[in-house]
């Protein structure tokens, strides 16, 4: 288990060093609308599979997440059903979540924005749920063809979401930091005028596209 230092590194480095340092593994392979714009998060997942266009669940989640953990919603197919609104996101910042993850949609999302609360919604639509059926707080859930487990890691930016099996954490932590550092190297260097088809030995591989660039821009100055 991470400590909170650490899933606060987790976000800090970022969804792409995390997906890479884990073996280009977890990336969830959907679209999320990311409300406020620039926010970024991590922490350990709190999944919760609600009932297809209901978020009686979600309400009951309130009562049973953790501060400092991502709260999960997913359909059993997501479909542009409001699971959240301004009122339930309220709820969750009271109680410390971390972020919102919502495979279905948002609504308020002008008050989700004041709100502050980082939110990734596949869709935002004012189309409200029901309250009927609770179909599971804490089992796995799919999103984006990732399956999401209780303790799982979910980091979360601009770039979208991946998770990170609790398993493997610490190990791909280490790696993330490694690459981190690599890549700070990377950028003084280039800041300093160098050329990664240099760097990374590219140029000869590149040989004869180079030289047609060159040939054509010769034909420009004729």
């Amino acid at each position: 288990m991470l400590s909170q230092e650490e899933i606060q590194e987790l976000a800090a480095l970022g969804t792409a060093t995390v997906y890479e340092a884990s073996g280009r593994k977890g990336l969830v392979e959907a679209g999320f609308v990311r409300l406020p714009e620039g926010s970024r998060a991590a922490g350990p997942a709190f999944p919760v599979l609600c009932a297809q266009g209901d978020n009686l669940g979600v309400h009951a989640a309130m009562a049973a997440v953790r501060p400092g953990e991502v709260l999960v919603l997913a359909m059993p197919e997501p479909e542009p059903v409001a699971l959240v609104g301004e009122l339930l996101a309220t709820q969750a910042k009271a109680r410390g979540v971390a972020a919102l993850l919502v495979d279905g949609a948002v609504r308020d999302a002008d008050g989700l924005r004041l709100l502050g609360l980082p939110v990734w919604a596949r869709f935002v639509s004012p189309r409200g749920a029901r309250r009927e059926r609770v179909l599971g707080l804490g089992i796995p859930v799919r999103v984006g063809g990732v399956e999401v487990r209780l303790g799982d890691y979910v980091v979360l930016d601009g770039d979208g979401v991946v998770v990170l099996p609790r398993e493997r954490a610490r190990e791909v932590l280490e790696r993330a930091r490694e690459r981190a550092e690599r890549e700070a190297a990377l950028r003084v260097r280039f800041a300093r005028g160098e050329l990664s088809v240099d760097v990374y030995g590219l140029r000869q591989n590149l040989r004869e596209a180079l030289a047609e660039a060159e040939r054509l821009r010769g034909g420009e100055r004729g």
